[in-house]
């Protein structure tokens, strides 16, 4: 049983696969692994957030492309400067800073909308790497599914922004988090959109992505992310 969501963008599969590669799944890479010289297809569509002492989220790194789309300078703002003017923003900021804590992965899609570009597909992937400089310990390195805009005088368009998530997946780390453990506030916004949390079943994934059979399937694989909490939680038992 798999979470209606848009086919796997290739920029997304390919940031995962590579994630994988590093050992993500079984464990968290660490940061110092990351060459994004490796990603240079899809530096320009890519961020990394870190939570600061203060348990703030700041970029500290911002595509050129989300930074032309958005109209402002990404780098060294805080998640709440950008994004968080509408509620979608704010699960989405919350939900980060619960998946940095437990070092598991996050996939979100839906819809946008920036200034008059109209209805904009949403596929974002951002996943965990071990960083002890930070608080928690871990950062959040994110891909976004590429789309087209017009920005040319590089307008502030914040307060246009305005998201619509109709899907969102956990990326087991193996660890996850799971909705019983979000907090009350946060549980009552995803109710109130009828949103839940699923666990991305990465190998099936991945393995359907080597295969080349991607491009035809319209439901993620899926896994209960109880049932991986509660196996994990039995094992450091």
């Amino acid at each position: 049983m798999g979470s209606r969501a848009d086919i796997l963008s290739h920029e997304l599969a390919q940031f995962l696969g590579y994630w994988s590669a590093l050992g993500g799944g079984k464990a968290i890479p660490d940061r110092q692994r990351l060459d994004l010289r490796n990603l240079t297809s899809i530096l320009r569509w890519m961020f990394i957030l870190e939570m600061g002492m203060d348990g703030t989220l700041k970029f500290r790194l911002a595509g050129s492309s989300l930074e032309e789309a958005v109209g402002c300078g990404m780098t060294d703002q805080s998640y709440a400067d950008i994004f968080s003017l509408n509620d979608g923003g704010a699960i989405t900021e919350e939900l980060y800073a619960q998946c940095m804590v437990k070092g598991c992965g996050l996939m979100r899609s839906g819809t946008f909308a920036l200034g008059n570009d109209g209805s904009i597909t949403l596929q974002v992937l951002a996943l965990p790497f071990a960083d002890p400089r930070t608080l928690g310990g871990t950062v959040m390195v994110g891909v976004v599914r590429p789309f087209d805009y017009e920005n040319h005088r590089f307008q502030d368009r914040r307060h246009s922004f305005d998201q619509n998530i109709s899907d969102l997946l956990v990326i087991p780390s193996p660890r996850v988090v799971t909705f019983a453990q979000l907090s009350q506030k946060l549980q009552a916004n995803l109710k109130a959109r009828s949103l839940t949390l699923t666990a991305l079943n990465t190998q099936a994934l991945l393995d359907m992505s080597q295969a080349g059979v991607e491009s035809g399937f319209h439901e993620f694989p899926t896994l209960d992310p109880d049932a991986i909490e509660a196996a994990y939680s039995g094992f450091l038992n």
